[in-house]
């Protein structure tokens, strides 16, 4: 499944976001895609919040792992945030052993998924983030190629931004 959307600010990204967090199931990882600024933590932090929550949530570009608990809703326990800016290769990105720490009971978003998907387990989403024409305005496509999410949820989640 791939779906295209196109958000016009930073509320209406982590609404996104949030919507994208009803389609999560314990054992996914999300990784995001997408240029310095592209709003991958914005989309984290909508992510965060349809997962129920309420505290803020930054980018761990130092800590590279941060590790939130959800109240499980949907039967996710957490919410690992991963973020690859620094690492400079997959095998940097082994040593994080994020696969691992995605178990049966939580989900990971991923910040620069792309330096080592193929470490971070099957189950993935894959959403490319790129800047639209206005400052805010932001392209968001979501890549399902497992079908991992329910298609007709997927429709009704993403409605309100949709291109058509």
């Amino acid at each position: 499944m791939k779906r295209s959307a196109t958000t016009h600010s930073v509320e209406e990204t982590r609404a996104w976001g949030a919507a994208l967090a009803t389609l999560l199931e314990p054992g996914m990882t999300v990784l995001l895609i997408g240029d310095l600024g592209a709003g991958k933590t914005a989309l984290t932090q909508g992510i965060a919040a349809g997962l129920g929550i309420d505290r803020a949530v930054t980018s761990p570009t130092f800590t590279m792992v941060a590790s939130h608990e959800v109240d499980g809703r949907r039967g996710i326990s957490t919410l690992l945030h991963a973020d690859l800016y620094r690492v400079g290769s997959g095998v940097e990105a082994d040593d994080l052993a994020l696969g691992e720490l995605v178990e049966e009971a939580a989900v990971a978003v991923v910040e620069w998924g792309n330096v080592a998907p193929e470490l971070v387990g099957h189950d993935q989403l894959i959403v490319t983030l790129t800047q639209g024409e206005g400052d805010e305005d932001r392209i968001l496509e979501l890549t399902d190629e497992r079908n991992l999410c329910n298609e007709k949820l997927a429709g009704e989640a993403f409605t309100p931004w949709e291109h058509s």
